[in-house]
């Protein structure tokens, strides 16, 4: 096979993986390491690590290169789109994806849900993952930000560096506030933090006001910090609904409320 065709059959696979392709999988199709070798000294290839090739039209700059690299180094032999979402990237590596804080890791961290062997400079954390827990940043397969945050608090992060990591994901609106409470709430005890709404804002956001939220966490914000007076409100809410032909939801109820006081007066 000549030169060329290698190169365009590695650049069809590399095309479906961010225009990155592994030394395991381009022998799949049968470009061994000397045309592997042929194609970098060419400028066609260029390695990051681990026998992972990047092309030159690849558009990942490092940011988010070296974590993709990483994450097909865990199955090299596999083509991504074979692999199911059962490795990937977490707590400081996944704060570094997501833009949040300042924490730093000299290794990459991945979540796997099975054991495997961990490639150089890589750390991985047997735990469970579910649908809601995994996102696609880059195309990178990484923890949302809710579920860095609770693994972040589960693996003893000084409260200092989470108060930064949520205040950006807020100001992001990569989370919604009441939900990342709810997640916190049951670690709160083990993890010496406020569990009651009011103080656990309080605690971890003190600086931040309503007016830099998005509407939703707004909302959360106010049914946090002013929960008696939401509560007031709500009776009157579903009752406009009820009037109105409709049937009252509760989680909708208190939504409307907590708009309404937030609209309102300054909570708290």
């Amino acid at each position: 096979m000549m030169w060329e065709e290698r190169f365009a059959e590695l650049s069809t696979v590399a095309a479906r993986q961010n225009g990155m392709i592994t030394a395991a999988q381009a022998s799949r199709i049968d470009v061994d390491e000397a045309a592997l070798a042929h194609l970098t000294d060419a400028g066609l290839l260029m390695e990051l690590d681990w026998a992972v090739h990047q092309l030159p039209w690849s558009s990942l700059g490092p940011r988010y290169a070296f974590p993709y690299a990483a994450w097909l180094a865990l199955e090299p032999a596999s083509y991504a789109w074979e692999r199911v979402p059962d490795a990937v990237l977490s707590h400081e590596s996944a704060c570094g994806l997501h833009g949040l804080g300042s924490l730093t890791s000299p290794l990459i961290i991945f979540t796997t849900i099975a054991e495997r062997a961990a490639p150089k400079g890589t750390k991985l954390n047997l735990s469970p993952l579910g649908a809601d827990d995994v996102a696609l940043v880059k195309g990178v397969p990484v923890t949302t930000a809710q579920r860095t945050i609770v693994d972040l608090v589960t693996d003893w992060t000084d409260h200092g560096a989470l108060r930064r990591v949520l205040m950006d994901a807020l100001l992001r609106d990569l989370v919604e506030l009441t939900e990342v409470h709810r997640a916190l709430a049951p670690l709160a005890a083990r993890h010496e933090f406020p569990a009651d709404g009011t103080e656990f804002v309080q605690y971890f956001i003190p600086d931040l006001t309503p007016a830099q939220l998005s509407p939703r966490n707004r909302r959360g914000y106010t049914a946090l910090m002013s929960p008696d007076r939401v509560a007031d409100v709500e009776p009157e809410v579903a009752r406009l609904i009820e009037a109105a032909g409709g049937a009252p939801d509760a989680q909708a109820v208190r939504d409307i409320a907590a708009d309404i006081v937030a609209q309102t007066g300054s909570p708290g």
